[in-house]
């Protein structure tokens, strides 16, 4: 659905801006009332509240954001200095929240959360009991599944107005790590090539303060070490950090099912425990859908071991750009994603480089845009070459497979003021 004419002629005028995000709350209380029981002034005595499904446009929550470039302001964001939210123009449709363990049949907005599915969603910590992650299932044109995100540290989503008592032990105890995303899910489309499917950050305005060049080149020297078929451009309209898929998935899985992916009811709650490779001769790795399969009878013993046999077999095959293999629509597919960098519980978004550098701030270089948790296919011609950017949008290449933006309060300032 293409942005409201209406709302970009509105233009910065500060009471009519008062009056929207006047409106915004009053949906927000509306949403809050019919989950937590309460009869609203047009309600018949006996009705109950239907759980909320999408509509033509994918999203059956009524949210001016929803389509904007800018996220609603700070002040409104429950797990402020954090904010997550569908990525606009990527037709990363919301179905619903709900708890890990929860059946997909039991969607409703968090009573006195103030989570608008189309703008705000929720945010795990890994304090969570177990089965009460909250997890977000979505679909887009190509993909059907489950997405979990944990940020360590990050706000905990208050419920019915009280916070959940958290786990003496969470998620990130004894690990490095500060952030963790897994998607499962099921292709929609069958005959997807897997070497065109990418993963990373890709942004729509040009990169603001950056170190110098030579710095620049260096520091991507060293992560193609590590991601061989990194994609890195740093400067011009459309700056992109994107590998492959499958092999940048910390870790991978693939589930046989006859279930084809229109009855796809969502994961169920072993999203939320912890993953490991599987071993490289199970049906389960993806590695046996490769020709070559047979050379992995043998698994290693550790994940690591494992994980790294995947990511070399497909960045060999993303570099031939192999139509074969391919995903399709009965397997479900697991994806895990998480990284040690990033620190999101600071004044200001920063990527920790270690001794002797120390943490640098992001906000200026990402000139007030987001992080991204996507994946797409990224489009080429009959020639196996990528379609040529164009200034318009670096989402041209792109068809999604999900995109979520994950905002930080010190990234919305630029971003409002460059508005």
């Amino acid at each position: 659905m293409a942005e409201n004419e209406n709302l970009r002629d509105w233009g910065d005028d500060p009471d009519i801006r008062k009056s929207i995000r006047n409106l915004e709350l009053k949906l927000m209380g509306m949403v809050d009332s019919m989950s937590s029981g309460l009869k609203l002034e047009d309600e018949e005595e006996g009705d109950v509240a239907e759980p909320m499904r999408p509509i033509d446009d994918g999203n059956a929550y009524p949210c001016e954001f929803r389509h904007t470039h800018l996220p609603p302001e700070p002040e409104l964001w429950p797990q402020r200095p954090l904010l997550l939210r569908p990525t606009p123009n990527t037709n990363t449709r919301v179905i619903g929240v709900r708890y890990a363990s929860d059946s997909s049949d039991s969607y409703a907005p968090l009573p006195g959360a103030k989570m608008c599915m189309g703008c705000t969603l929720p945010i795990n910590n890994g304090k969570e009991q177990p089965g009460k992650t909250l997890v977000v299932d979505f679909e887009t044109n190509l993909f059907m599944g489950t997405a979990m995100i944990r940020i360590q540290d990050c706000k905990p989503v208050s419920v019915g107005g009280a916070i959940p008592e958290p786990t003496e032990e969470g998620y990130f105890d004894g690990k490095k790590r500060t952030f963790q995303a897994v998607v499962r899910g099921k292709f929609l489309e069958p005959g997807i090539p897997m070497s065109e499917c990418i993963t990373g950050q890709i942004f729509n305005k040009p990169a603001g303060s950056l170190p110098p060049r030579l710095v620049l080149a260096g520091a991507v020297k060293v992560i193609s070490h590590l991601a061989p078929q990194l994609q890195a451009e740093f400067h011009g309209e459309c700056p992109r950090f994107l590998s492959p898929l499958v092999s940048t998935a910390q870790s991978a899985h693939a589930k046989a099912s006859d279930e084809p992916a229109a009855k796809y009811q969502g994961a169920d709650a072993t999203i939320e425990i912890a993953f490991e490779e599987p071993p490289t001769s199970s049906p389960e790795s993806l590695l046996q859908v490769l020709p070559d399969a047979s050379d992995y009878k043998k698994s290693p013993e550790s994940h690591a071991s494992r994980a790294k046999a995947r990511k070399k077999a497909f960045d060999k095959s993303y570099a031939k750009k192999k139509k074969e293999p391919t995903f399709d629509t009965t397997t479900e597919y697991t994806f895990e994603f998480y990284q040690h960098l990033l620190d999101f519980s600071s004044e200001t978004l920063s990527v920790d480089m270690g001794r002797p550098v120390g943490k640098h701030g992001l906000a200026k270089m990402l000139n007030g845009q987001p992080i991204k948790f996507m994946a797409a296919q990224q489009k080429v011609e009959d020639d196996g070459k990528k379609k040529k950017k164009t200034k318009k949008s670096a989402f041209d290449e792109m068809d999604w497979l999900w995109s979520f933006d994950i905002w930080h309060e010190s990234l919305f300032k630029i971003a409002s003021d460059a508005k």
